[in-house]
């Protein structure tokens, strides 16, 4: 057999993935892994340096460079994997990835496809922080977490799960203040807020350190929230206030989303003064948007029964499916009257994002999952990436929406992100060329997250 060969399969195969265990009562060495013969992605400048050697030490990357300026002798202790004819890229983050929910979501599929950290908007705050302290322990293996704790809001029609009663400037800082000191990593707001409301939680959070992130609310315009200081845009939801008579924008920014959104985008046109207006303030003032595309497919083009079909869903746990299709929300339902301007309405959103990507506008990528079919952990994540291609990205703006612009939309670019010394060793070694087709970021033969490593098949075998 070919001694190169030999060397891949028992790095992939062996079933510690090159972790020793330690002698009882000793201290265990940092375990050193060296990637070798790879074609290393840079996200940062799209530059791609074959024949490339990562070293990592522990849980972090200690040197990158090419083969003539990192060795790595046969008698080192640095567990070799030959990655010769393969891609390296850093781990995948889903930045709308619900978690903190009942029943637990399988988050070992997020791993699988090479989500190495997923940032949760909302949730229960207390089975948000023991999923973090599973993960962070080992108990549990899953990406990393980062989290916003309950959303804030006013006094909605309907309460939406894992969401605290924000209706005064009062009662928003010391919600805000309770939610930093419980470790929250961002604030997550909703719809009904009113504006001065919105303003002590900005004021609040950016004294805490914390952006906040979330909904427009449907009484104001996405202008002011972002002149008040809304940092990360979650979906696509431009009020009708912001581009409509009045009159026109009263009768629908406040109905049901299913309803809503259709009737808005029919009336929308992307190329009034006031849509490049909007982009430009959002690429002036450096806001994340998170378009969560994915979502917004399956809610107003895909449906429930084809999501429900999707040969996804066969790795997800049976009771798991059955707890997602007993909670369809009718708030999302599209009327059979509206189904046909819903589906032109999604294409007018993608062409929106890709406005916004040409303008400079800072994109990130999110799902809005966990869910059904294109919503399923991990899967989801890469569909978001190919419909931002379709959008008008490149596969390089597309990874990198994914992977560092994600990483300084949480504030942790100095640890994640991309592939550099003193970062974590989050990464993916993939078979084909990501920058060619977005779509081979998914063709993973081997993930690294803190240095640990995954197969994909293992991290799925007890999923049915």
């Amino acid at each position: 057999m070919n001694p190169r060969l030999l060397m891949i399969l028992f790095v992939l195969l062996k079933p510690t993935f090159g972790t020793a265990q330690p002698a009882a009562n000793s201290t265990p060495a940092l375990t050193t892994v060296a990637i070798i013969h790879a074609t290393l992605v840079d996200v940062r400048t799209g530059k791609e340096t074959p024949n490339s050697v990562i070293v990592i030490r522990g849980d972090k990357i200690e040197r990158v460079g090419t083969s003539s300026e990192v060795s790595v002798s046969s008698s080192s202790q640095a567990l070799v994997v030959d990655a010769a004819q393969k891609w390296v890229i850093p781990g995948l983050m889903d930045m709308h990835a619900h978690a903190g929910n009942s029943p637990e979501v399988p988050v070992n599929l997020y791993l699988a496809q090479g989500v190495t950290t997923i940032r949760s908007p909302g949730g229960n705050i207390s089975l948000l922080r023991l999923l973090r302290e599973q993960i962070e322990s080992g108990k549990t293996v899953g990406p990393r977490l980062f989290f916003s704790g309950p959303l804030l809001d006013g006094n909605p029609p309907v309460w939406p799960d894992g969401s605290f009663i924000v209706d005064s400037p009062e009662r928003a800082q010391s919600t805000v203040d309770f939610l930093a000191d419980q470790g929250v990593d961002f604030i997550k707001v909703y719809n009904n807020l009113s504006e001065p409301v919105l303003a002590k939680i900005i004021e609040t959070a950016t004294r805490r350190g914390l952006i906040v992130a979330g909904h427009i609310p449907r009484s104001m315009t996405m202008t002011r929230a972002v002149e008040l200081g809304m940092k990360s845009l979650e979906h696509i939801r431009i009020t009708g206030r912001e581009m409509l008579p009045l009159d026109v924008a009263n009768q629908i920014d406040f109905l049901p989303l299913g309803q809503r959104e259709p009737l808005l985008w029919e009336r929308f046109d992307l190329t009034a003064p006031k849509f490049t207006e909007l982009i430009h303030l959002l690429a002036e003032r450096a806001v994340y948007l998170d378009p969560t595309l994915t979502v917004d497919e399956g809610d107003f083009v895909l449906g429930p029964v084809a999501q429900h079909n999707n040969p996804n869903n066969s790795v997800l746990p049976l009771e798991w499916i059955k707890f997602e299709e007993s909670h369809q929300s009718p708030l999302f339902e599209v009327p059979d009257k509206l189904k046909a301007i819903a589906r032109e309405g999604f294409k007018k959103r993608e062409e929106f994002v890709g406005m916004c990507n040409r303008a400079g506008v800072k994109i990130i990528a999110g799902t809005d999952g966990p869910g059904l079919g294109t919503l399923v952990p991990g899967y989801g994540l890469h569909h978001e990436l190919q419909l931002l291609v379709e959008s008008g990205l490149s596969p390089l703006q597309a990874l990198r929406a994914a992977t560092l612009t994600a990483a300084e939309a949480l504030g942790k670019d100095k640890e994640v992100g991309s592939i550099e010394s003193g970062k974590l060793a989050d990464m993916l070694i993939v078979d084909a060329d990501p920058l060619v087709d977005i779509g081979n970021a998914s063709k993973i033969e081997l993930i690294i997250k803190g240095g640990k490593q995954y197969r994909p098949a293992d991290l799925l075998k007890n999923n049915p």
